[in-house]
């Protein structure tokens, strides 16, 4: 045991002694770095620079290798040739050998510099000689856009292909747990780092140096062709971002095809949003693209199925809404569907309102002054749970009695009031409308859907000025979104008409002295109507039998059941307290 105990110390004391002669080393390095003049500090640092330049450069060479021999040879049989079409190859490899060749050059040039640099100190030779050469890159940076679409479209259509492409990926070895578009993106990021080393190096180079001419002419041609580079790396980025969001999309449909000289589709803003539909509130997940708005449905684990897409050349406005069904409401408003959605605070509401107007303004969307033009642009259908009776005739609905939706105003009428079809210009077929804009469409076009397409009247010459469109006025008389019920106050509530009744949930109303009870938020006719003037506002107390006392009011007359109101929180059960207290007194 004393034996171990003394080997112990002695080798702690030995590993003390050098870290001593490491500590006194260290201490005498910066003493004489200290005491360097400017130029010896110089000198320093541009060896360092020109060294980074070629531990990088050696890096850099190992990613085309990567790309044109190992990839390259992946994709050949037994033989020698290549399994999949010449065309595909030369498309995904644009021109890597010739780029491979021009950079074993460079790397043996830098290294043999780096390794004699006390003989030779200097590298703008060596950038001057190769930087003319650079001009391949421009036609690298022109291809590889769709470089990168081949390579994940034959991946997604060939399994084998899709087999080596992951197969080389999963190699630690050769990929480093980076994917393979990742590693074809280093050429066009090559070139802005030549420019910051060459930028850096000749900060500290004397203009009386033999080196600084040549580096100053090679800092000039490696800049131009930086600046291109810088430019495609944003776009590239973008190219990226956007082919990796849409990945995770089902039901896009041909979305990624565009023509030859389209302008690339640009990421924007993405993020969950409520959506009114026909019945009910929808959780959907927006993609909004610079084209194009993709409307999702949440699958889970990261992906999404596309409901619905639209061009940004098709959207008309935004427009707040006071749709009491969802909060922090807002409609959008297209040439083709137009429907209500909701942030989950005004801060988000705003942010969305923001980027789709911005895409608007990029896109040079359609603008309007009435946007809800009959027939010219898609209505915002009101949900169904907002009316419970026709918005005309007031019948109630009923399991035979049911609803439809005017396909010009939004409205919901019984089949008696919507029994009309008018052509619709935004849908460029006809559709169900009601009375009142069939009187309206009827009257504007002068002719009937037979007629107008006897004299040719398409969705295209209808905006072009073939008729005259309606003012503001003529729209705004009858064919606007109906109106929600509103007063002194006003919102959803659960009722409760009597002691052995069940609640009901109702759109209540206070206007003047009576409180009106209505099934749907936009009917134009209350359930119930009660006058306030005598009646008692009060807490419920123990006789009554009634739960959640703390946010329900009992409404009661002398020699007449009371009535209950129960609201979702105390702070609005107050606020309705107060109003409907100055409602029960006469001034």
């Amino acid at each position: 045991v004393s034996t171990q105990s003394t080997g112990g110390n002695d080798t702690q004391d030995a590993e003390s002694d050098v870290g001593e002669e490491q500590d006194v080393s260290y201490e005498e390095e910066m003493t004489k770095r200290r005491e360097e003049s400017p130029a010896e500090k110089n000198r320093r640092k541009r060896f360092k620079i020109a060294e980074e330049l070629y531990t990088t450069e050696e890096v850099y060479y190992s990613k085309l290798a990567l790309i044109n021999e190992v990839f390259r040879n992946r994709l050949k049989n037994d033989g020698g040739e290549y399994m999949f079409p010449e065309k595909v190859i030369r498309e995904i490899f644009i021109n890597t050998h010739e780029l491979q060749n021009l950079h074993v050059v460079l790397r043996d040039n830098l290294k043999d510099r780096i390794q004699n640099w006390q003989l030779r100190p200097r590298i703008g030779d060596i950038m001057k000689s190769i930087a003319p050469y650079f001009q391949l890159y421009t036609d690298y940076m022109a291809k590889f856009e769709n470089a990168i679409k081949t390579l994940n479209e034959l991946a997604a259509k060939d399994d084998k292909f899709a087999k080596i492409v992951k197969d080389l990926e999963a190699d630690e070895t050769h990929c480093q747990k980076l994917k393979i578009s990742q590693h074809m993106l280093g050429p066009v990021q090559r070139i802005p780092r030549y420019r910051m080393l060459l930028e850096q190096y000749i900060e500290r180079l004397e203009e009386t140096s033999p080196d600084y001419p040549d580096v100053k002419d090679s800092l000039e041609k490696v800049a131009l062709a930086a600046n291109k580079a810088n430019d495609n790396i944003a776009k590239l980025e973008n190219f990226q971002l956007v082919t990796q969001l849409l990945s995770n999309v089902s039901g896009l449909g041909m979305v990624m095809e565009r023509q030859e000289n389209a302008a690339p589709m640009v990421y924007i803003k993405h993020g969950k949003i409520m959506k009114m539909s026909r019945r009910t509130v929808q959780n959907r997940f927006i993609f909004l693209f610079s084209d194009v708005i993709l409307i999702c449905k949440i699958e889970g684990h990261g992906k999404y199925k596309c409901t619905k897409r639209i061009a940004v050349s098709d959207l008309r406005s935004l427009a707040d809404s006071s749709d009491p069904n969802m909060a922090h409401p807002f409609e959008l408003i297209t040439k083709k569907c137009s429907f209500t959605l909701g942030g989950k605070d005004e801060d988000e509401k705003k942010s969305w309102m923001v980027a789709l107007n911005r895409v608007m303004a990029g896109g040079q969307a359609a603008a309007t002054s009435s946007p809800q033009r009959l027939g010219l642009v898609a209505p915002v259908w009101i949900p169904d749970n907002g009316v419970s009776m026709c918005m005309n005739c007031e019948r109630n609905f009923t399991t035979i009695l049911r609803r439809h939706h005017c396909r010009a105003c939004g409205k919901v009428f019984c089949s008696m009031c919507s029994s009309n079809k008018q052509w619709l210009a935004f849908d460029n077929k006809t559709g169900r409308v009601c009375d009142s804009c069939n009187s309206i469409l009827s009257a504007r076009d002068g002719f009937d859907e037979k007629a107008r397409k006897t004299r040719g009247l398409t969705n295209s010459n209808f905006f072009s000025g073939t008729i005259e469109e309606p003012t503001d006025h003529e729209v705004s008389s009858t064919a606007t979104k109906g109106t929600i019920q509103s007063g002194l106050i006003s919102g959803f509530v659960l009722v409760k008409l009597g002691p052995e009744k069940d609640y009901q949930k109702y759109w209540c109303v206070v206007r003047g002295v009576l409180l009106h009870l209505y099934a749907g938020t936009y009917d134009k006719k209350a359930k119930k109507e009660m006058p306030l003037v005598g009646w008692n506002i009060a807490e419920p107390d123990e006789t009554d039998k009634v739960q959640d006392t703390t946010v329900t009011l009992k409404v009661g007359h002398q020699g007449l059941d009371p009535m209950f109101l129960k609201f979702t929180s105390e702070p609005e059960k107050e606020k309705w307290y107060e109003v409907l207290e100055k409602a029960t007194f006469v001034d």
